[in-house]
């Protein structure tokens, strides 16, 4: 027997092994069913971008036994150990219990570490929900059908996916046929599935159609924002029951904000309290009577609040009058009137108590009731006016809201805005951890500012080249044109390097884990290159330092800068990463950030009376795609009590009060 040459024995066995390890494969994928099998079709081995063990490094030594246990669990579903649609079930409810165990510590978690596990839990729910609804369709759809939807909801996995790292763990690049969006799928696997896959359709609306931005205002922040004391001082000047009544009055009231639930608006009552003490002497002919008023209002106006506009219904206004005569005594001053009359003339004023009661609430009402009306509805009528104004701005930026919602209960506020264009996503289900019951928490998701930034949208167009500053102004200004806040052009520092525009969003933001990456999708022109670097997509990490009364932004020290190239026909395209050109804009990141801060305390105007809110930025959480930010009064330059004393001319009083006194003789009062 002749022997077998060398590289003849070596290429038998490499040809075995292929055979075998393409033999194992294929009897492994034909035990394969329900999320396996789309997994494999989807290129799912192994846990996606944003649950990888990696992402649990951070987590404390007293979360290792959870941590290892969700990492092996992950592992185990993504992995090609293969398993039963039974198995299946069962291994996403042993997670569903691991994020069981993450609800119940929310209360106590705090930090770092209370922001990890939200970022983990919302990765990891959200796919779960889509993953439940997978087996459920598996388990009772025929085997045809599953063979039908299973490459149209692979394709949809895969685009979920994409959406959830920003493209960054998939080659897609500028010269390939742009895949397939996701809401483009889900109308084909609804059309192809019918009922059958409606629960799935609407988990993925749940967690990918949802509000983008949602604003919670607690029911003591808005009283402290709303609240006002207001003294009012003045003489009296009246006819009352034939006597000319002249003294004074002390009017001292309050407004305030109470949420009403409502399920369909916003409804809340702006609430007044009031109290008019008054000190009184009325003249007859006969006689003059002392009187002493004290007398409580309190009354409301209901304001709806539809997230785009407020109404109101009308105001009513209650009053308890009490007057309290202290004294009486006849004009005539006789020997009788000393003895009698003036007892006399006291239990006739008494008497007549019930009648001056109605009277004085009938005027404190006639008083009070049209002022109230009018200073709310004056104050709504602006703010309509203003937000009108404003969504016209964000409409002509390409960022006004899609669809607003505003609800109420007893104790909070809450407003839902969703800004997402045709083909685009947006938010899952936010978090309510961090909202505070006593201040204002905004949460404002990547998807928001990612759709707002769309590149036909910014004032920037393929093909231009800008320096670096001009480029950060350029996407600035959208929004301050959009949001009219007036800021000075800051100068620009001196640099011969300018970014490339390309046919393609050039910025996009993430929020996770306490760091907001920085995502750019554009070329650079570098001073000390004769070639420009071609499109790249260039991820920089981020992160916020709160010291003493100011927000740092810097460049993470221990995060790396990311870049790949996104264009085939760059002759850098098959390095890859490069860290050289990571370092350079990371250095120009730095260099742009040195001196960036922002104020932690700043105060917001309440009204059109232009009523200062001073309030302070309490804290930032970026978490699970979300930047909430928890804002809370800030009470340190705050007076006890804000009153604005007004004060009736009495001569002014005295012309009113003539007036009054004429025209009740003429009428025979």
């Amino acid at each position: 027997m002749k022997p077998i040459p060398v590289l003849k024995q070596i290429t038998i066995c490499m040809a075995v092994a292929v055979i075998t390890t393409a033999g194992a494969v294929s009897a492994r994928a034909q035990d394969e069913v329900g999320l396996q099998a789309i997994f494999r079709e989807a290129i799912l081995n192994e846990p996606p971008w944003g649950i990888r063990r990696s992402d649990f490094e951070a987590l404390p030594e007293s979360w290792s036994e959870w941590r290892e246990e969700t990492v092996s669990k992950l592992q185990k579903l993504y992995g090609f150990d293969p398993l039963t649609l039974e198995d299946q079930k069962a291994l996403l409810a042993e997670l569903r219990g691991q994020l069981d165990e993450v609800y119940a510590a929310f209360g106590d978690a705090e930090g770092q570490t209370l922001d990890l596990l939200v970022d983990l839990e919302g990765k990891i729910s959200r796919r779960l929900a889509i993953y439940e609804d997978l087996v459920a369709i598996a388990e009772t759809a025929s085997e045809e059908q599953m063979n039908e939807l299973r490459p149209a909801v692979a394709e949809l996995l895969q685009a979920l996916e994409r959406y959830e790292s920003d493209d960054r763990d998939v080659e897609i690049t500028l010269n390939d046929e742009q895949p397939k969006t996701v809401p483009a799928l889900l109308s084909e696997i609804e059309a192809a599935g019918g009922e059958a896959v409606q629960p799935l359709a609407t988990t993925i609306r749940v967690n990918y159609y949802n509000f983008n931005v949602r604003t919670f205002i607690s029911e003591p922040f808005a009283d402290y924002a709303f609240y006002q004391c207001r003294l009012e001082c003045g003489p009296v000047c009246d006819f009352i029951l034939g006597a000319r009544v002249t003294g004074s009055q002390r009017t001292n009231s309050g407004t305030y904000i109470d949420f009403l639930p409502c399920d369909t608006a916003a409804e809340f009552a702006v609430r007044i309290n009031g109290n008019t003490r008054a000190s009184t002497r009325g003249v007859t002919d006969q006689a003059t009577i002392f009187t002493k008023g004290n007398h409580y209002f309190s009354g409301k106006k209901i304001v709806r609040f539809d997230g785009n506009e407020y109404s109101y219904y009308r105001a009513s206004l209650g009053v308890n009058a009490n007057n309290h005569v202290t004294g009486a005594r006849l004009n005539n001053r006789g020997l009788i009137a000393k003895l009698i009359g003036d007892k006399i003339a006291y239990q006739k004023a008494v008497e007549k108590t019930p009648q001056t009661e109605a009277i004085a609430a009938s005027r404190l009402r006639n008083r009070v009731l049209p002022e109230f009306n009018r200073e709310v509805e004056s104050t709504f009528n602006d703010v309509n006016e203003e937000n009108r104004e404003r969504r016209l701005r964000m409409a002509e930026e390409g960022i006004a809201p899609n669809e607003v919602l505003a609800r109420t209960d007893d104790d909070e506020l809450r407003i839902a805005e969703r800004l997402m264009n045709p083909g685009q996503l947006a938010a899952d289900r936010t978090t309510t951890v961090y909202n505070t019951p006593t201040g204002l928490t905004v949460h404002i998701h990547e998807s928001w500012v990612n759709n707002s930034l769309a590149i036909e949208t910014t004032d920037l167009e393929p093909g231009m080249s800008v320096p670096f500053p001009e480029f950060s102004r350029l996407l600035a200004e959208k929004f301050r044109r959009a949001f009219d806040i007036d800021k000075e052009a800051e100068p620009s520092d001196d640099t011969d390097d300018q970014v490339i525009i390309y046919d393609v969003d050039p910025l996009h933001v993430q929020f996770e884990g306490g760091i907001i990456k920085a995502i750019l999708r554009v070329g650079l022109k570098a001073a000390d290159r004769d070639n420009p670097i071609a499109v790249r997509r260039v991820e920089i990490p981020l992160e916020y330092v709160f010291e003493g009364d100011q927000i740092r932004l810097q460049v993470a020290e221990n995060r790396d800068v990311y870049s790949k190239p996104l264009d085939t026909s760059d002759p850098n395209y098959r390095r890859g990463e490069d860290p050289v050109i990571a370092d350079r804009i990371r250095n120009r990141f730095k260099e742009r950030l040195a001196e960036e801060t922002f104020d932690r305390f700043f105060v917001l105007k309440a009204d059109d009376e232009e009523k200062d809110v001073p309030v302070q930025l309490a804290s930032m959480h970026a978490v699970n795609g979300w930047m909430i930010l928890v804002i809370e009064p800030d009470e340190g330059d705050r007076e006890e009590v804000v009153e604005a004393e007004v004060v009736v001319e009495a001569d002014d009083a005295e012309e009113e009060a003539e007036a009054v006194i004429e025209k009740a003789k003429v009428s025979g009062n």
